[in-house]
């Protein structure tokens, strides 16, 4: 993700609305690693911006989205996640604490191509569901206890 200033200035450039609230939401999403939602983010920004609305949390988040200076994604828990790492890379989702990371390169590194048959392909989410390292020794330790309950 860009700078605060540099994100201030393409959204100025595109007629979008500049105002403290968004730029305490770019400031905040800077260097973001959590694939936050919006109601995360908002919770977030609450202490230091009392009257900071949800509502205006996602039109500065969905502005972004579009003009592809974050990507908006589903991770299957019902919640839409943001993440201001638009390079080429794929999320690891636990499906069992819904924890989001990055996932190491070369995950999600691949090239994209411009068509495929009349699609104009502009982006790739890319999805690796599994356990995290905590839930995964959890379930392993569960195991072994009903292995040593039967």
């Amino acid at each position: 993700m860009r700078s605060v200033q540099e994100l201030l200035e393409r959204v100025r450039a595109r007629g979008g609305k500049i105002t403290p609230q968004r730029a305490l939401i770019y400031q905040a999403l800077l260097g973001d690693t959590t694939h936050p939602t919006a109601e995360a983010l908002h919770a977030r920004l609450m202490p230091a911006l009392p009257h900071l609305s949800l509502t205006t949390v996602y039109a500065a988040l969905n502005d972004l989205a579009e003009a592809g200076e974050l990507r908006r994604f589903a991770a299957g828990d019902g919640q839409i996640h943001y993440d201001p790492d638009c390079s080429p890379h794929a999320e690891l989702v636990c499906v069992r604490c819904h924890r989001i990371q990055d996932a190491p390169a070369p995950f999600g590194q691949h090239t994209l191509p411009e068509r495929v048959g009349e699609f104009l392909v502009l982006a790739r989410t890319e999805l690796l569901h599994g356990l995290c390292p905590a839930c995964a020794a959890r379930a392993e330790g569960e195991e072994a206890g009903e292995r040593a309950n039967a």
